[in-house]
């Protein structure tokens, strides 16, 4: 159905193409997907309506895969445009949590858990066969899966140490991935009261930390939000190495600090040419949404002001706009802003709250 009454786009031209995908509802319990089309301006609740959330579009932006609530506890959703159904995964667990589409678009992963236990383990379901598999050995405590787009990474991971790379396994693990393909993941590296978190390369069977190739592991330190770029060449992630939330990068130069303020910094994005990584931020006193640029690590605001806040924020296609959640109206809507935040709109208004936007890889076949 068309939402006119709780929810209204505040300009039918945008200027723009293709669908931004949000949750959107009056409570937490009837969030529900929606779709907003920047061609026509149009906005359809296209979503189960029970407590949506994390929606994630198919690399060919035909599908949108989102984690919705079921008897007992939570599954992954694959919304299809172009058949307007909604298809719930076949899962063997109760709690199902974080899609993400494989680079073809013929799996997802996802994490997974039994009665919400907090140790979960990693999941992929086959599109293909319809059937779901553990990866990662059965490995627990893995959270947050994202598919490396290629293999260029594991390439560059060879340690001069040859029984020192057999001994991590990582023979195997390029094997593998070559194979059927890799994720990364953030896992437990110690427990309490010394936590930390690690970066984890993780296979159909094998599982390996991807900062011990790289560093001397800390224990010290946790890790969140781990995102490679759209080659698979480069990795942002967050660290609170230095005392506070950073965004560092691993490259063909190493490890580098893109972030570099006292302020938190969190949540990273690339650009799709991976020249520049939106983020949120809590410098100048406020939550707002910036950029650095990978080659220089200047960073220069996006959207954000003294009393209210940005956040969420997704690229177009082009690299040119974002789109971001923002409560400068009151509560959270969806809003929209050129690259270098001098033009920028609200695109949605109404009673009920908007968020967490993705913006659609590519424009629909008409």
């Amino acid at each position: 159905m068309f939402i006119t009454a709780s929810l209204l786009i505040l300009q039918a031209s945008l200027g723009q193409t293709g669908a931004v995908a949000f949750i959107t509802g009056p409570t937490p319990f009837e969030y529900c997907l929606t779709c907003l089309d920047l061609d026509t301006g149009d906005v359809k609740s296209v979503g189960r309506g029970l407590g949506d959330s994390a929606p994630q579009w198919s690399p060919d932006g035909q599908r949108i895969a989102y984690q919705s609530r079921v008897e007992g506890g939570y599954a992954v959703c694959i919304h299809t445009l172009d058949t307007e159904e909604n298809f719930l995964l076949p899962h063997g667990d109760e709690w199902n949590y974080e899609p993400a589409w494989s680079p073809d678009g013929k799996k997802t992963a996802f994490s997974c858990a039994v009665n919400e236990s907090p140790l979960r383990s990693i999941k992929v379901y086959d599109f293909e066969s319809g059937t779901e598999e553990v990866w990662g050995g059965g490995h627990e405590g893995l959270l947050s899966p994202v598919w490396l787009p290629s293999t260029d990474m594991l390439k560059a991971l060879d340690p001069d140490d040859q029984m020192a790379a057999d001994s991590l396994g990582l023979f195997a693990l390029k094997e593998e991935a070559e194979k059927n393909g890799a994720l990364l993941a953030i896992g437990a590296a110690s427990m309490p009261p010394k936590l930390s978190t690690e970066i984890f390369i993780v296979t159909r069977d094998t599982v390996v930390p991807l900062l011990s190739l790289l560093t001397e592991d800390s224990q010290r330190y946790v890790r969140y939000a781990v995102r490679p770029d759209h080659k698979g060449r480069q990795i942002a992630y967050e660290c609170n190495e230095g005392g506070d939330r950073e965004i560092f990068m691993i490259g063909r130069r190493g490890i580098a600090n893109l972030s570099n303020h006292h302020a938190a910094d969190w949540n990273p994005h690339w650009s799709r040419d991976n020249d520049w990584i939106a983020f949120e931020s809590f410098r100048d006193g406020f939550s707002g949404i910036y950029r650095s640029q990978v080659s220089t690590a200047n960073v220069s605001l996006i959207a954000g002001g003294k009393g209210y806040q940005c956040w969420a924020p997704s690229w177009s296609p082009d690299g040119k706009w974002l789109v971001y959640a923002s409560d400068a109206s009151g509560h959270s809507q969806i809003h929209l802003s050129s690259f270098d935040g001098t033009n920028q709109k609200q695109l949605t208004r109404g009673e009920a709250e908007a968020m967490n936007p993705v913006w659609q890889p590519r424009p629909s076949k008409k």
